[in-house]
């Protein structure tokens, strides 16, 4: 390429002419010094031209001149700091807003930021709004927080008494000998009858029945069992009773049984044979007449 292409442009200055005047003296082109110094091309014309509009600020153009004119032979310290006292280049006017003592002497961006730009300052009664407002929302999130807790305990405690009702309710329908395990159904006295069950029991027997005497036979097998017996209204016997338990009751007109496991429970009546009064752990009541007998 012909060096002439290179040198056109802008009149040169006298930095420029150096360089350039010590380049062709070297034989070089500007794409041989290119490779050698790693400085562009173009950045090497604005140089010779004294173009300082295509480097990127001062600073730049400072280290690539003295790099390029160290390349070429020449006191690059000194022709560095001629171009720090030459005019000011047009792109470090364009871009700074100081006024520095000397051209070249300080970057074209301000390291403290952007020239003329002041801190904004928060009021201070701004400040004090914010804080009260995140105090009154604290508060209230805090007050929603245990209003919540206390609707929740509230509820929970209601929920347990109903349940403790429902299942108070649900105890006292069953028979109190139905407790733990089963033991406590054959070994605890059962609830009493009503009133009138006892009366349907216990009552007269039909006409026609026979004024004799009523013998009835009560064992015990296999599981103690509670037992009481009424003879004609009257408690004759009430205990928990061992298995191989054997005693016979007599009344003139009817004898009821009541056991806390009727299974366990085997009776005669007259010298019939009737057998166990009911099911394993099954609460009964079982009244025996002279009729019934007959």
């Amino acid at each position: 390429m012909d060096d002439s292409e290179h040198t056109s442009g802008p009149a040169k200055g006298k930095i420029g002419r150096v360089l350039e005047r010590a380049r062709k003296d070297r034989g070089l082109t500007l794409e041989e010094a290119e490779q050698a110094t790693k400085i562009r091309k173009r950045y090497l014309e604005g140089l010779e031209q004294d173009d300082y509009t295509v480097l990127p600020d001062a600073v730049y153009a400072r280290g690539f001149l003295k790099t390029y004119a160290n390349f070429l032979g020449l006191d690059g310290d000194g022709l560095s700091e001629k171009l720090r006292t030459r005019k000011k280049p047009r792109r470090e006017r364009r871009l700074s807003h100081a006024n520095p003592s000397t051209e070249f002497e300080r970057p074209i961006i301000n390291p403290g930021g952007v020239p003329g730009a002041d801190k904004r300052k928060v009021p201070r009664s701004t400040i004090v709004t914010v804080v009260i407002a995140a105090l009154v929302i604290a508060g209230l999130v805090g007050a929603l927080y245990f209003v919540g807790l206390g609707v929740r305990s509230s509820a929970a405690g209601a929920n347990a008494g109903a349940n403790a009702g429902a299942n108070a309710g649900a105890n006292a329908g069953r028979d109190p000998a139905r407790g733990a395990g089963g033991s406590a159904e054959r070994l605890s006295a059962p609830v009493e009858p009503e009133a009138g069950e006892a009366r349907e029991s216990e009552g007269e027997p039909s006409e026609g029945a026979s004024y004799g005497t009523l013998s009835v036979g009560v064992e015990v097998e296999g599981a103690p069992a509670w037992i009481r017996v009424r003879s004609d209204a009257e408690t004759v016997f009430e205990e928990v009773a061992q298995p191989g338990f054997s005693r016979t009751f007599e009344a003139r007109r009817v004898v009821g049984i009541r056991a806390g496991d009727a299974g366990a429970v085997s009776v005669e009546v007259n010298g019939q044979r009737v057998g166990a009064l009911g099911e394993p752990g099954q609460v009964l009541d079982r009244s025996f007449t002279l009729k019934s007998a007959s």
